[in-house]
């Protein structure tokens, strides 16, 4: 089974004929010299079904690469992430409750901590000087729950916990994803109002996080960190065929081409077809390190623009 948190690589799963007949999902999109937004709606739950995501908006944004982008296309697209989360959580005088779901010791599902570190928190004052509105700032305050394996506690319950007594009126989720492609991998930003399943993407449910669940309006951000093994050797074989079928006319020779290389020759040649997706990446600890820091930057920062007008494009200064 390929497993993905991303609602358009479900509809990608779809067969093309049968994607363009379900009538209850829009698809549009929006291009950026450095990346595109796709806009998905799904519209009812027949639609819900048969794509196996919830019901609701997605807006996703996608590029080659976060890594190594200037500073003013780092604005841009924190602008365009700001104006995702505007949109979705339909902002008005919010009093908003900021989640980061994930394990912090691991650095893969650290996204949500390290994001909710970087959260501009005012409720602390909002409630020293008995306030209710603030033209420059909105009513923000942020929490942890951690994993159940280090918690005992379901993420939901404890979630539901804290809405019960700060009594919010939007929930951001920020977690971690998976992915069934790995060029989507650390390259994709998903924004939804339909909440998050924790866990989903690799097998392992904690329950939903929604509006039907929390009560209150939920906005879900998440980023693809991970692809299952069975993904990344998946999408060799796809472009190993392609460059088979590029230099070998009677496709019938493909297994022949394969069994007649050497080991030396296999590996020189997968490398060979790799090198223009991935331009020999090599995944270290070091640089997974680096990515979460530079995107848990721009998702946080994305966050409180959107939350307060007193924050700007201009303040972000690397």
């Amino acid at each position: 089974m390929i497993r993905t948190d991303l609602a358009y690589e479900a509809h990608e799963l779809l067969s093309g004929n049968l994607a363009k007949k379900i009538k209850g999902i829009t698809l549009d999109s929006i291009k950026y010299n450095h990346g595109e937004v796709i806009k998905m709606e799904i519209k009812d739950e027949q639609s819900e079904k048969k794509i196996g995501k919830k019901k609701g908006k997605y807006l996703t944004y996608e590029t080659n690469s976060f890594k190594n982008i200037e500073l003013e296309t780092k604005r841009e697209i924190i602008g365009i992430i700001a104006k995702c989360i505007k949109d979705l959580g339909d902002l008005e005088n919010e009093r908003v409750l900021v989640v980061g779901l994930g394990n912090r010791k691991i650095t893969a599902d650290a996204l949500g901590p390290k994001v909710v570190e970087k959260i501009k928190i005012t409720r602390h004052i909002f409630k020293a000087y008995n306030k209710s509105y603030d033209e420059d700032y909105s009513e923000v305050s942020t929490f942890i729950p951690g994993v159940m394996g280090t918690t005992g506690i379901e993420t939901i319950n404890s979630i539901k916990g804290i809405i019960d007594k700060i009594n919010p009126t939007l929930l951001i989720v920020v977690d971690s994803l998976a992915s069934r492609k790995m060029r989507r991998l650390c390259s994709v930003i998903q924004l939804t109002n339909s909440g998050i399943e924790p866990g989903s993407g690799i097998g392992n449910m904690q329950g939903s996080i929604n509006k039907e669940t929390t009560g209150i309006k939920v906005v879900a951000i998440g980023i693809p960190t991970v692809v299952d093994t069975a993904t990344i050797v998946n999408d060799t074989i796809e472009l190993m065929q392609d460059k088979i079928k590029e230099n070998t006319k009677n496709s019938e020779k493909v297994f022949g081409v394969l069994e007649n290389l050497n080991r030396s020759e296999k590996h020189i040649f997968i490398k060979e077809v790799l090198s223009p997706l991935y331009n020999n990446t090599f995944v270290t600890p070091n640089e997974i390190d680096e990515i979460i820091e530079n995107l848990s930057n721009i998702v946080s920062s994305a966050i409180n623009i959107a939350l307060h007008p007193g924050i700007t494009l201009e303040d972000i200064k690397n």
